[in-house]
């Protein structure tokens, strides 16, 4: 240990010796010397420092993760209960797409990530800077929402504009709050608990999706109410949709104010003396982007999300309605999932905690794809228990249902555990919310694409006719009108576009599990330096300061510790 450190300790000295016989000015080829130092220094350390993980002094910054990212899953839980009682107004599948926009903030995020890691105060915080205003105004919106819900979501004519708008706006600032969490958690966590900054986002976000989506529906539902909770029927459930949405809103002003004033957050010395403007996160950013292993990792993800948008919510979740499902069963069965989503990403986090986290990844496509291809089973079958009084096979429908809802949610969590992880390990802490950004849009792109994409061409795909007239498509508003004129004219399915589109989804998985597998296992072998560049972008113009030249080095175990 000493001779390591009189070797560092002497080439520190010969770079400083270096630059101090060089003019004021800095040159090149100084500081290119001094950066090849600080690196190497930097691997050794981080190697010799590599420890176990032990939340011992960082249970409070877990708990305040978990709250953080509860409250981040709300919008996105109520933006989900919104669109299922869209989709119950039977309103097309066209306009469906078009609300389903409201996810596209959770991608684009990337667009101004830069500017919440280069532009803070340091008296309040970095990452309190941003958080605090960003949780007020999502807490604003609620209570604006809730005071025009019953306007916007009228009985089978739902305003989807200014729904889409207005929402889409909601989740711009969740999205806000998403990067600011996530650049947190890098430095919350000391380094060797980083890792569990995915499950706290897992379970977090699966309490705050279950709050926001399905009490919501739930406790909204009065046919649920009066089954349920109470002991003579009333009209209505026991919250209406304002006083919900209200509710969250007021709640989301007084965690905001609590945390800033209970939480302080610790201010790290390496960003002080390093701190990026604007523009210069921005390059940083390009820098990032045009690494090689970004660029495969890309390829790999966007190629991965098409194989499984067949089993996504967005598109199966509409089809059970269609064939006779209810919104509030589907919510129910969605109530029975909560402890799985929140529990079980804490008994499979040491699978997805180590080095190899990207491997759970390409071993559950296979379970994955059979998922698909029973999702198409059950939704053919649906009708037959649907339609059929005998409560046997409703029984038989619900057992059926929940075990093909759990697994399917199971290999969803495995998935999006390892990949946080991943993402996590990866991440440079200095710009953490850009990193985070980055990858996460990577990997959402592609399931927004695919979503939107298959939501789109779902009426393309399905082949309707008339039963009264064989000529009549049902293709347009006017032939459909037409086919209605009959006494008993129907539009009826012959081939339905989701049974294609499983189709096209399960050969695609098969194709990318055979050629991209290998490239998934190369990706997360590389080392870590291969992912990130240097974060100390200098004008080559300015004065040298000799003290902020020498910086500090790498503080393995750093993190904000609760007060």
């Amino acid at each position: 240990m000493m001779e390591d450190n009189n070797r560092k300790n002497s080439r520190s000295v010969a770079v400083q010796n270096t630059l101090l016989k060089s003019p004021v000015k800095c040159e090149n080829q100084d500081i290119e010397l001094f950066d090849k130092e600080r690196r190497n220094d930097e691997k050794i350390q981080s190697k010799k420092t590599e420890l176990e993980p032990n939340l011992v002094g960082n249970k409070l910054n877990v708990a305040l993760l978990v709250l953080l990212y509860s409250l981040q899953g709300i919008p996105v839980g109520i933006s989900i209960a919104i669109g299922t009682y869209i989709q119950n107004s039977k309103i097309s599948y066209v306009q469906q797409a078009k609300y389903s926009t409201v996810d596209l903030p959770f991608t684009l995020k990337l667009l101004w990530a830069p500017l919440v890691d280069a532009i803070y105060s340091k008296r309040i915080g970095k990452r309190k800077s941003w958080l605090i205003p960003v949780q007020i105004l999502i807490g604003l919106s609620f209570l604006y929402v809730g005071t025009n819900i019953n306007v916007w979501l009228a009985k089978d004519h739902p305003n989807i504009t200014i729904l889409t708008i207005v929402l889409f706006g909601v989740n711009l600032l969740s999205a806000t709050q998403d990067i600011i969490i996530d650049g947190w958690a890098l430095t919350l966590l000391r380094r060797e608990n980083v890792g569990y900054a995915s499950v706290c986002n897992t379970s977090g976000q699966a309490l705050g999706i279950a709050l926001g989506y399905v009490f919501f529906i739930l406790l909204e539902s009065e046919e649920f109410c009066n089954k349920w909770l109470r002991y003579t029927d009333k009209r209505g459930g026991v919250v209406t949709m304002e006083g919900y949405l209200c509710f969250w809103g007021i709640l989301y002003i007084v965690a905001s104010t609590c945390i800033a004033i209970f939480k302080k957050e610790k201010c790290d010395q390496s960003n002080t003396n390093n701190q990026t403007n604007v523009m210069q996160t921005y390059k940083l950013l390009w820098k990032i982007i045009n690494l090689q292993t970004i660029k495969d990792f890309a390829v790999v993800m966007l190629a991965y999300e098409v194989a499984f948008t067949s089993i996504g919510s967005s598109l199966t979740n509409p089809k059970f309605m269609e064939y006779g499902v209810a919104k509030e069963y589907l919510a129910l069965v969605d109530m029975s999932l909560i402890p799985v989503k929140i529990f079980i990403p804490i008994f499979i986090s040491k699978y997805t905690i180590g080095p190899r986290p990207l491997r759970i990844i390409y071993r559950t496509v296979p379970y994955r794809l059979l998922l698909g291809v029973a999702s198409a089973g059950l939704v053919y079958y649906t009708p037959y228990f649907t339609n059929d009084n005998s409560n046997s096979k409703s029984i038989y429908f619900f057992v059926i249902f929940e075990f093909y809802r759990v697994s399917r949610l199971m290999m969803s969590v495995i998935v999006f555990l390892g990949v946080q992880s991943f993402f996590s390990r990866i991440s440079d802490p200095h710009i953490g919310g850009t990193y985070m950004s980055l990858l996460n849009t990577v990997w959402h792109l592609g399931m927004a694409i695919a979503r939107i994409a298959a939501l789109g061409m779902l009426n393309s795909l399905t082949f309707k006719r008339c039963s009264e007239d064989g000529t009549n498509t049902c293709r347009s508003k006017t032939e459909i009108m037409q086919c209605r004129k009959y006494d008993s004219g129907e539009c009826i399915t012959i081939v339905d576009g989701y049974f294609i589109e499983v189709s096209i989804c399960t050969v695609c998985g098969i194709v990318w599990y055979l050629l991209q597998r290998k490239s998934l296992k190369r990706l997360q072998s590389r080392p870590i330096e291969e992912w990130q560049v240097d974060h100390n972008i200098r004008d080559e113009t300015k004065i040298c300061n000799l003290p902020d030249l020498v910086g500090p080095r790498l503080q393995v175990g750093s993190s904000d510790e609760p007060n």
